[in-house]
């Protein structure tokens, strides 16, 4: 595991390599510090099998029968761990440490260990939880998959066995039968284009765009497209230039738009904002609409691909949002405003520290 090593270091001996010892060094293989890094030195127990002892030798940290040889070992010591468990060790300990190291004894340790067990078995609960829930998305993938496939297949079959079996077909039927064979092929077609474009990773090439520009020539194309939705524009003229794909930052906020306006088609107010924020690091485009909202599900599910309430639409325009904002290293965010509607967020850092994914 890769550390952060420009955090602190709290440097460390073990008194008793017992099993707690060994879960412990077990435990610092996996952990990530945030604040500051705990570096064990060395371990000292009186029992040459002792399991903490022994994988603190096969990890080549310093081992020792004798405590006080262990503490006189390393003079920029900072902390002492005691989980002998022994109260007449720890008040020896007390006696001969140095007056700048500290001890966290076993009775404290005791209260870390049910803290970590406590945050392991929620982690085993979440990661559970994950799964199942992916295997629920999984499954309704499958299944509308099937459905998407099974009807122009079963309408091509159909049709197909009726010219193979029928010889007195008249040509006017051949031809309608054809033609709708023709069809549900290209509705197939249609379908497995945009599935591959699920699974294909996006390549943005990245220059320096002005974000509110690029705004501003969407919003005002949008309005060609949809005079009859209000559409008012908050730029925040602090924003500086940022690396980004200016194509793909199009689309995605077309897509934003386009959903907005399909949910204001029933609704008598039809307002969207479109904003645009900066935020220390980062940067956002903000679209919000004033139609009735979505439940805390539908946010949930929102950005899965094929995921729609919208009849004759494949679901994939949020789902292309979310993929443009991590191919930027942003974020993309679905929120229920308060006073109703929805409003969506693409989050875009200032400056690429590092090469985005290809997703």
């Amino acid at each position: 595991m890769q550390r952060n090593s420009s955090l602190p270091v709290i440097k460390a001996v073990i008194v008793g390599g017992g099993k707690g010892c060994r879960d412990l060094l077990l435990l610092l293989e996996e952990y990530q510090p945030r604040h500051a890094r705990l570096e064990i030195l060395g371990v000292a127990d009186i029992n040459p099998e002792a399991p903490g002892l022994k994988l603190a030798a096969k990890k080549g940290l310093y081992i020792t029968n004798d405590f006080v040889e262990l503490i006189k070992r390393f003079p920029d010591l900072n902390l002492i761990i005691e989980l002998t468990g022994k109260d007449e060790v720890l008040e020896k300990l007390w006696k001969i440490r140095p007056k700048k190291v500290n001890i966290l004894d076993h009775q404290t340790a005791w209260v870390f260990w049910e803290i970590i067990t406590l945050l392991r078995e929620r982690e085993a609960c979440e990661l559970r939880l994950q799964q199942m829930e992916m295997k629920q998305l999984y499954m309704d993938l499958i299944s509308h998959f099937a459905h998407e496939l099974r009807n122009p297949l079963m309408v091509i079959g159909g049709l197909a066995r009726i010219l193979c079996q029928k010889d007195d077909l008249d040509p006017q039927d051949i031809r309608k039968y054809a033609t709708t064979i023709a069809e549900e092929a290209k509705r197939l077609e249609k379908f497995m284009y945009h599935l591959s474009k699920i699974v294909e990773p996006l390549k943005p090439r990245f220059k320096l765009i002005s974000l509110n520009n690029l705004v501003l020539s969407v919003v005002q194309k949008f309005r060609n497209r949809f005079p009859d939705i209000d559409i008012k524009v908050v730029l925040d003229n602090e924003i500086p230039d940022i690396l980004a794909d200016p194509n793909l930052l199009e689309k995605a906020l077309w897509e934003l738009l386009k959903n907005a306006a399909e949910v204001l088609e029933e609704s008598s107010e039809k307002i969207i904002l479109v904003e645009t924020r900066l935020c220390y690091d980062t940067c956002a485009i903000v679209v919000k609409d004033s139609g009735p909202g979505m439940d805390e599900e539908q946010l949930k599910l929102a950005t899965l691909p094929f995921y729609t309430q919208k009849p004759g639409h494949l679901g994939l325009g949020l789902y292309l949002v979310s993929k443009v904002a991590s191919a930027h290293n942003g974020n993309f965010y679905l929120l229920r405003d308060k006073d109703g509607g929805t409003v969506a967020i693409i989050e875009l850092p200032l400056r690429m520290l590092e090469k985005p994914p290809l997703l």
